[in-house]
């Protein structure tokens, strides 16, 4: 579990994926990792409403800025803000980045939609925000 406090919480989603990134690596990788992988999305394929839930299809960009090859067989995470459950993701296929390259990774994320807007509606000025990353 980690706890971070981000000023931009548009730019929350990219650094989960990052740390649910390093989750899906094995111990050994993990410390060997001089550096993060570098996460971005790429695109949002698509977008669906099920009642009170968002379903995103995302494209993640993931540079893997180790030196050991990094397996992602099914990357999973939670997301809370504020103590609140608000989304959960999976990857939707598995992917071997080598190292020091890059790939293209699909994930489904899963976004609780009436939780989202309350948070954000009641977000201080500054746009600060405690977030959990759960594996």
């Amino acid at each position: 579990m980690m706890l971070r406090l981000i000023k931009n919480w548009r730019g929350l989603l990219p650094a989960l994926l990052c740390a649910a990134t390093l989750f899906a690596s094995t111990p050994a990788q993990a410390q060997q990792a001089a550096v993060a992988p570098e996460v971005s999305i790429r695109s949002v394929d698509s977008i669906a409403l099920q009642g009170a839930t968002a379903i995103l299809d995302l494209t993640l960009s993931i540079r893997n800025t180790g030196g050991l090859a990094l397996p992602l067989q099914k990357l999973r995470f939670q997301i809370q803000f504020n103590g609140l459950d608000v989304a959960q993701g999976v990857s939707t296929a598995p992917v071997t980045i080598a190292a020091q390259q890059q790939a293209q990774v699909p994930v489904q994320v899963e976004v609780n939609s009436a939780t989202l807007l309350s948070l954000i509606a009641t977000l201080p000025s500054d746009g600060t925000v405690r977030y959990v990353i759960l594996q």
